[in-house]
């Protein structure tokens, strides 16, 4: 069963077989009258080359079709996650038959592609390897293979991109080799018909040859430029999925690591052992060092005892004595700014005294000053209102005289004016008039 499945697919996938059902269902029409077309007849069923070319550009184009179908049904399924999401402490190389599995359910989703064929190769990689070291030049590697392999689908189609020209020109032989060999001057009118026959047959066969090619290259380009942008996609695709997912760690089974793991192993009882007796030879030292330091400390000890002792008298009497004379030091300079300090105090209090003694006495002044003012401002309050009665009395002399002693009698009370001037009270109007 899954032969015939098998056969069922590569038939289906097969550009003869699509190439056989399109050459037939355009010739049908064609045999069985359905298409009267002159120019139809003349450059695809003219000659058996006609039918060569055309059978081989349907074929090739069946090719192409097919090859731009799996194109554009992979650009479809590429951006779909392939994988489980990498947890965050990364995968081991235990979990690869996991992801293989997880390859092989989109495979069965979306069918055999670039980006599958990939990830199964680059996973196998890892688990045979047991290392994720070379990762990343193993998937540019099967990149490098994909596009190989791509370049080389197209090894058919260009072929018959190749072949259909020739084809133009062996139908362009075959035509002027029927007119030359219809070609007879004594009867030239009777052969023309079959050397113009044989003529168009040349030239029809290389036009369609011509034209046919010129459409599957162009085919080609488009489908050819479509595939290139589906590589890209893989490319990024498989360092999305693959790249930073394991963690990085030694393989047990690298052969380096083993003869580095046998030379340490090689090594490291010699290493024990001169540590050892490096050790031995360092403590035997230490005590040959200690019993020659006790055995002249012994010889030493008196002396030095003595020695030390009688420095330590010295010194210790050397700096009571230092440590007193510091302190009288101290105490003097203390009592000397204690002094001038009481000094300036006391300095300052007799000035303050002073000040406040000079404060009262220009306060009792201005109190003075004060009480006269407003004696003033009273007298001469009446003075202007007696003034102010008198004035048309006859005896306004006498109340000047009397005025002028009151004034006099205040001003020897108040003492004279500040400025020394005399104090000249203005004349009555009809007193002046009365003089």
């Amino acid at each position: 069963m899954h032969q015939i499945n098998r056969l069922s697919s590569v038939l289906l996938r097969s550009p003869l077989l699509w190439g056989a059902l399109l050459a037939v269902g355009f010739f049908a029409p064609i045999e069985t009258g359905a298409i009267t077309n002159p120019d139809v007849l003349r450059y695809f069923a003219g000659h058996w080359v006609n039918y060569v070319e055309t059978v081989a550009f349907f074929v090739a184009l069946s090719a192409l079709a097919l090859k731009a179908l799996d194109v554009v049904g992979q650009l479809m399924s590429v951006e779909e996650q392939a994988l489980t999401p990498a947890p965050a402490d990364g995968q081991t190389i235990g979990d690869c038959p996991q992801l293989l599995e997880d390859v092989a359910q989109h495979e069965r989703r979306n069918g055999e592609g670039y980006l599958s064929r990939r990830l199964r190769s680059a996973l196998s990689f890892i688990a045979r390897k047991g290392s994720p070291d070379t990762l990343e030049p193993e998937i540019k590697h099967l990149s490098e293979i994909d596009l190989a392999e791509a370049a080389q689908s197209y090894g058919f189609v260009k072929i018959i991109i190749w072949a259909i020209p020739i084809l133009g020109f062996l139908g362009t032989v075959i035509g002027i080799t029927i007119s030359i060999a219809n070609l007879n001057p004594q009867q030239l009118e009777n052969s023309l018909p079959e050397v113009t026959g044989g003529l168009g047959v040349a030239f029809d066969t290389t036009a369609l040859a011509l034209g046919l090619s010129m459409v599957l290259m162009f085919l080609q380009f488009v489908v050819d430029k479509y595939e290139n942008r589906l590589l890209a996609a893989v490319d990024r695709r498989m360092t999305e999925e693959l790249v930073g997912r394991f963690k990085t760690e030694l393989a047990p089974q690298d052969p380096l690591m083993l003869a580095v793991r046998r030379m340490v192993d090689a090594i490291l009882p010699n290493t024990e052992r001169l540590v050892v007796r490096q050790a031995e030879l360092w403590h035997a030292s230490m005590e040959a060092a200690n019993a020659r330091w006790v055995e002249m400390s012994q010889k030493a000890g008196r002396h030095l005892d003595a020695a030390l002792e009688g420095s330590l008298s010295k010194g210790l009497k050397r700096h009571a004595d230092e440590l007193l004379a510091a302190e009288k030091d101290i105490a003097e300079h203390n009592r000397q700014h204690w002094s001038q300090l009481q000094e300036s105090l006391e300095q300052v209090a007799a000035s303050m005294s002073q000040q406040q003694t000079e404060l009262v006495r220009q306060g009792e002044v201005l109190l003075k000053v004060v009480e006269a003012n407003d004696q003033i401002a009273r007298l001469e309050h009446t003075l202007n209102r007696n003034l102010q009665s008198l004035a048309g009395a006859k005896n306004f002399e006498e109340t000047v005289v009397s005025l002028a002693a009151a004034i006099q009698l205040l001003s020897a009370r108040l003492g004279q004016p500040a400025d020394g001037r005399t104090i000249e009270l203005p004349r009555h109007k009809s007193m002046v008039q009365a003089a």
